[in-house]
């Protein structure tokens, strides 16, 4: 196994990312966090993802990005945050910022996952 790590922009780095794991891999299944995040990330990453299922048939898979952090909160912007509580994901004001930390697992955890991936746009249009 090999460890990827980029810096940068998810608008810079995903598809530079991709084509280096793909060069070196054969990737039949893709599980990954649908949301809720930034909203141009999870865009960007959805129709990125969907893509690569579209033309080269990898199947995708997704959780909620609450199952990789063990924080409470997640950051929607200024003070408000996503919270999620009886399974329900919504947004709550805080009084200061908190930036999650995002692990994966050394496992991953197949029952948590969806085949029925759609990004998590928990924010109402502005």
């Amino acid at each position: 196994m090999k460890k990827y790590i980029k810096d940068g922009k998810t608008s810079d780095i995903l598809s530079s990312l991709f084509d280096e794991i793909l060069h070196n891999y054969k990737i039949e299944n893709i599980f990954y966090a649908n949301g809720p995040g930034n909203f141009s990330s999870l865009k960007l990453t959805h129709i990125f993802l969907q893509t690569l299922y579209i033309i080269q048939g990898i199947k995708l898979f997704c959780a909620d990005s609450f199952s990789f952090t063990k924080d409470e909160f997640i950051n929607a912007y200024g003070k408000i945050h996503f919270l999620k509580q009886n399974g329900v994901i919504k947004t709550t004001q805080l009084n200061d910022k908190k930036n999650a930390r995002f692990e994966l697992p050394n496992k991953l955890d197949s029952s948590i996952f969806s085949d029925s991936c759609f990004p998590l746009y928990i924010l109402p249009a502005l």
